[in-house]
């Protein structure tokens, strides 16, 4: 029985902008060598509790200033990413920031792969272990558990994270 090798042509980066939290775009390049489409994601991510003063700003707890500042400061972000790891010949990156409450951020990325008809979702993995990793979650962990495309998870050296 041979099976044939799937091949990608969309695929979904959440970036966090961090040096760690990029190191999957790499990958998804080296996957998109015939050609293809990068999804890179930024979400900002609000507080569970919305502030009652800004309620009518969209439920969320910034100002729209301070709203449209994460935007430009996450926009910024990937553009500095792009630069530093250019696509190559063939692929096309397409940016997206979203707002995600806190604790939602998979579920977005999730929800955002499917929106874009990524066939694989590629996240870097801080590495997080013991409380650190209970209190914060696992973004990475949680996409993984409830994607419905294949998921690259690229792992950060632990020399990396200190």
């Amino acid at each position: 029985m041979t099976t044939a090798l799937p091949v990608y042509k969309k695929i979904l980066v959440p970036v966090d902008l961090s040096a760690r939290g990029s190191r999957s775009l790499p990958h998804a390049y080296a996957l998109l060598k015939g050609g293809g489409v990068v999804h890179l994601l930024q979400v900002i991510e609000q507080p569970d509790v919305p502030n009652p003063m800004y309620a009518h700003y969209s439920n969320t707890s910034r100002t729209p200033e301070e709203r449209a500042k994460a935007y430009a400061t996450a926009e910024d972000g990937i553009a500095r990413l792009t630069r530093e790891c250019p696509a190559p010949l063939g692929v096309d990156v397409q940016v997206h920031v979203i707002d995600a409450l806190a604790g939602k951020v998979a579920a977005r990325i999730c929800e955002l792969a499917k929106e874009t008809g990524a066939d694989m979702i590629a996240v870097a993995s801080h590495g997080r272990s013991g409380l650190s990793r209970v209190l914060l979650g696992s973004v990475a962990e949680n996409v993984l558990r409830h994607a419905e495309v294949p998921v690259l998870v690229v792992r950060v050296p632990s020399k990396e994270l200190s």
